[in-house]
């Protein structure tokens, strides 16, 4: 009868006290266990929660190894033939008659930045600046091989007219795919998103 009576308040003007912190469910039994400690709820990622924090960047070993073989292409190809007239083998460190421009070094140079940046990517991860670069640098390199293809189909149509034995080497397809090849692993690298 005590404690029926304990749970009734004489005084209706002062509120009742508060509820317990530790809340039990009705009629006495207790509540769900506390989660063990180190539990993590499926789904749950503790960056997403955190404030001011990033996710981490997502791998991309594809478009690193497409930059890094594409950029190995380029440099290998400004050292094979390019075409060959009258015997002669071209590459691109050789200069033809008058013309002196030598467009291997801009290859070898485009091959070693799209290698770096394939490096960049594999050891930072997938980092925005670099691989936009990339694929700056690699169209840079898809053009100036269209460019030099058409200038050897204009050369061997000129050596053909005057009587001169020449064909294509090679060098500059090589140099064609591997720009293709790096530019591709920019936009992989590009293309990859945050999970």
């Amino acid at each position: 009868m005590l404690t029926a009576m304990s749970d009734f308040n004489p005084n209706p003007s002062v509120p009742p006290a508060p509820p317990s912190p530790v809340s039990q469910a009705p009629f006495g039994a207790p509540g769900a266990p506390p989660p063990p400690t180190g539990y993590v709820p499926p789904g749950y990622t503790p960056w997403a929660n955190a404030a001011g924090q990033k996710p981490p960047r997502p791998a991309v070993p594809v478009g690193s190894a497409l930059l890094i073989l594409g950029g190995a292409m380029l440099i290998t190809g400004s050292f094979l033939n390019w075409f060959t007239v009258d015997g002669e083998n071209f590459t691109g460190f050789s200069s033809a008659g008058s013309d002196d421009t030598k467009d291997g070094p801009v290859f070898v140079f485009l091959g070693v930045l799209a290698m770096g940046f394939g490096l960049a990517q594999l050891v930072a991860r997938r980092v925005l600046a670099v691989a936009i670069l990339a694929i700056v640098f690699a169209a840079f390199a898809l053009l100036a091989a269209v460019a030099d293809i058409g200038d050897v189909g204009n050369l061997l149509d000129f050596a053909d007219a005057t009587g001169f034995a020449a064909s294509r080497g090679p060098g500059l397809w090589i140099i064609f795919v591997g720009s293709l090849v790096a530019l591709a692993g920019g936009i992989a690298t590009v293309a990859k998103r945050r999970k």
